[in-house]
């Protein structure tokens, strides 16, 4: 009995300690009214990185057009680059861990083909170790973690345009 309400005090009280903080979970992202109908431009449609950011903008109620004429915003990526760089090398000169990194550059411009955001880059990286003993599980870390920088590129770029100021 006692048990109970010590569990049940102990999370009340987390309760209030994370809503008094202002700690909240993460829902649908609040875009500017500007984005209701955005022409989403890349270099391949086909990407792994354009559909995750579409489906996102779509989850956020962003309704894609299908051509400049018809939309309110253009977010434009003008470029996606996914690189693998040697972070440390050991004594037999082999690459012991590697840095894999995620550039985008972008820009949002309203229907009047003004900057709401101006041309800019987002840069995400991750570090992962490399066993040649395990050629196989290090190539599936890798392909893990270029997914993981795709969503997470994803997710930054619907924060950057959550902070478009309201004209």
């Amino acid at each position: 009995m006692r048990r109970a309400a010590f569990a049940w005090s102990s999370a009340g009280l987390a309760i209030l300690l994370l809503a008094g903080c202002g700690f909240q979970l993460r829902g649908e992202a609040r875009l500017p009214e500007a984005m209701a109908r955005t022409w989403l431009v890349v270099p391949d449609a086909n990407s792994a990185f354009a559909r995750e950011l579409a489906l996102r903008l779509q989850a956020d109620g962003v309704e894609l057009s299908e051509g400049q004429d018809s939309a309110s915003a253009v977010l434009r990526i003008h470029s996606e680059r996914m690189r693998s760089e040697p972070l440390t090398i050991s004594g037999q000169a082999r690459v012991r861990e590697f840095l894999l990194v995620f550039e985008l550059d972008f820009e949002l411009r309203n229907a009047d083909d003004e900057p709401l955001i101006g041309r800019e880059t987002l840069r995400l990286s991750r570090e992962y170790s490399f066993d040649e003993q395990a050629i196989l599980a290090a190539s599936r870390e890798e392909e893990f973690l270029r997914a993981d920088l795709r969503r997470s590129m994803a997710a930054q770029v619907i924060r950057r345009l959550e902070a478009v100021p309201a004209p």
